[in-house]
C-alpha cells in the first residue's frame, strides 16, 4: 500500500523530469571549439565569444537575412550555423535563430 502512496509523485517526478529534457533538446545552440577554452555548447542567455561583440562581424544586411531589426546596442552575428542576436554590452545572445533557409 505505500507504493500507491509515493506513485502519484513519482508520475510527477518523471514527466517533469522528460519535460526539461525535451526543452533543452528544442533550444537553439551552437558547438564551438575555442582555442584555449576547448569545445563549448553555446545557446541562448549565454554569452558570446568577445569577438561576436565587434562591430566589424556584425550582419548589416540583417533585413535581407529575414532577421528582427536589432535594438540599439544589439547586432546579429553568424555563430557556425546559428544567426545569434547579441547584446553588445554583455556579450549575451538574446536569440539564436538557424542560418539554413533564412537567407
Amino acid at each position: 500500500m505505500l507504493g500507491k502512496k509515493y506513485l502519484p509523485h513519482l508520475l510527477f517526478t518523471a514527466v517533469c523530469a522528460v519535460s526539461s529534457f525535451s526543452y533543452a533538446a528544442e533550444q537553439p545552440s551552437v558547438t564551438m571549439d575555442r582555442p584555449g577554452a576547448g569545445v563549448k555548447e553555446i545557446k541562448e542567455g549565454d554569452n558570446a565569444p568577445d569577438q561576436y561583440q565587434r562591430p566589424s562581424l556584425a550582419l548589416k544586411d540583417w533585413k535581407a537575412r529575414h532577421l528582427s531589426a536589432p535594438d540599439k546596442n544589439q547586432q546579429w552575428v553568424q555563430l557556425e550555423d546559428k544567426y545569434a542576436l547579441i547584446d553588445i554590452p554583455t556579450g549575451t545572445i538574446k536569440q539564436m535563430v538557424p542560418a539554413k533557409g533564412h537567407k
